[in-house]
């Protein structure tokens, strides 16, 4: 099962970031691929098995269930339910690490998957890469300024 790991820092302290990424159906105020976002079936956005509906740039529908919210660990967890890539069995987990003493947040991105088609050259991990740095450096572009 091919996995992108990403760490990095944001200047700011994990109850900010927190308080932005732990709204799961907000994720489009801050990531510019995305152009809405909303929880399906009026539910909550935190709640645990609600699923976000994200229309991308590009019209594609992306569809990701919330498996995990701890607030105690500042993490999150997510699968695709329905998306426009090659892959199945996709699952993201956020982790936030307060810096201690400094008000910077480091941000752990891991991603799984399964591919659908044969993959020898790697090209599906380096497309979640890019999206994962990606909606980290909107992230802090958001955050920072």
């Amino acid at each position: 099962m091919p996995s992108v790991h990403y760490n990095a820092l944001i200047d700011s302290g994990a109850n900010q970031v927190w308080k932005l990424l732990k709204q799961f159906g907000g994720i489009s105020q801050w990531h510019p691929a995305i152009s809405e976002s909303l929880i399906e079936d009026s539910k909550p956005g935190g709640l645990v098995g609600c699923i976000r509906r994200l229309t991308l740039e590009n019209g594609a529908i992306l569809r990701e269930r919330l498996l995990a919210m701890d607030d105690s660990q500042l993490s999150f967890s997510y699968r695709f339910e329905e998306a426009p890539m090659p892959v199945e069995d996709y699952v993201m987990t956020v982790k936030l690490v307060p810096i201690c003493g400094l008000d910077q947040t480091l941000i752990q991105w891991s991603a799984r998957f399964d591919n659908r088609e044969l993959d020898p050259e790697g090209k599906q991990l380096d497309i979640i890469r890019e999206l994962i740095i990606g909606g980290h450096d909107s992230l802090r572009d958001y955050i920072c300024h």
